[in-house]
């Protein structure tokens, strides 16, 4: 049977849901997304997820005509009519090359949600580092090719994200992750005009201000040892420790990441399942 998916407010078969090979904007890469975590049929920061597709189409000259609410709305609608449990949604939005007058904006269903091992989260993960930095850095573009190939590389080495590293040697993010590093109470990220600035970081920032000083800076790949802990954040992953870059390893416990862990999963806990909190 065929899921449920929306285009531009009316939901049609996933049969339906197709492009002319000939689809200019769709070849240039003329679209922006996001995707959406949905555990227990509560779908994860949808408003935030929102404003970031409508942001990164600003970025890129990407004209539309969509509401803020409307999409919103849009997504429960999908999660509704395919009866979503544990999924992840995929929100497209495709320009108009010529006219920048006809976008068309897709709400889908991926496959189930995928949950890491908890060892994972207690004894953190191996990452790689890999050269290259996206185009528009603001926009989660559907420019996929590095982070496919860098992701690639990763797996290929064992380890479950790569890191990617600008001209001037500094980690910028993951190519599915933003990337923070502790030194002391300090925790510092890249500035944010050189990265996406994903959902879950603007939560972790959020909740980790009245805790942590909070410190916006390159990250240099050949410092990377002199930090006390290093971790990655995501609607994927939350927030994941980082055991090793490359060679070098951080021993744990982790303690300070693990409680970011607790302060996200106490705001998720409030701000999610239980809205009026």
């Amino acid at each position: 049977m065929d899921m449920k998916v929306l285009l531009n407010g009316r939901l049609i078969a996933e049969s339906e849901a197709v492009l002319p090979v000939s689809d200019k904007a769709y070849f240039f890469d003329f679209c922006v997304y996001e995707s959406l975590k949905v555990v227990s049929g509560k779908v994860f920061f949808s408003e935030y997820h929102v404003d970031r597709l409508f942001d990164s189409a600003k970025v890129i000259g990407l004209g539309h005509s969509f509401s803020k609410a409307a999409v919103v709305s849009w997504i429960e609608k999908v999660v509704e009519a395919n009866s979503l449990i544990d999924a992840f949604l995929r929100v497209l939005l495709i320009g108009d090359a010529d006219a920048n007058k006809d976008p068309k904006l897709f709400v889908f269903p991926l496959a189930g949600v995928t949950f890491y091992p908890k060892k994972f989260y207690s004894q953190g993960v191996k990452t790689i580092s890999f050269s290259g930095e996206r185009l528009f850095p603001n926009a989660k573009t559907k420019d996929l090719l590095l982070g496919f190939v860098a992701l690639r590389a990763a797996t290929k080495a064992g380890a479950l994200e790569a890191l990617l590293v600008d001209a001037d040697g500094n980690v910028r993010e993951g190519t599915r992750s933003n990337v923070f590093a502790f030194k002391g109470n300090k925790l510092f990220f890249p500035p944010k005009e050189k990265v996406l600035e994903g959902v879950t970081k603007k939560i972790l920032l959020k909740v980790c201000a009245p805790h942590f000083e909070l410190v916006a800076r390159d990250l240099p790949l050949k410092k990377i040892g002199c930090f006390d802990e290093v971790f990655i954040s995501s609607t994927l992953f939350n927030a994941l420790p980082v055991r090793q870059v490359d060679d070098v390893v951080f021993a744990g416990p982790f303690e300070k990441t693990k409680r970011v862990q607790k302060l996200f999963r106490d705001y998720y806990h409030a701000a999610v399942l239980d809205p009026l909190a």
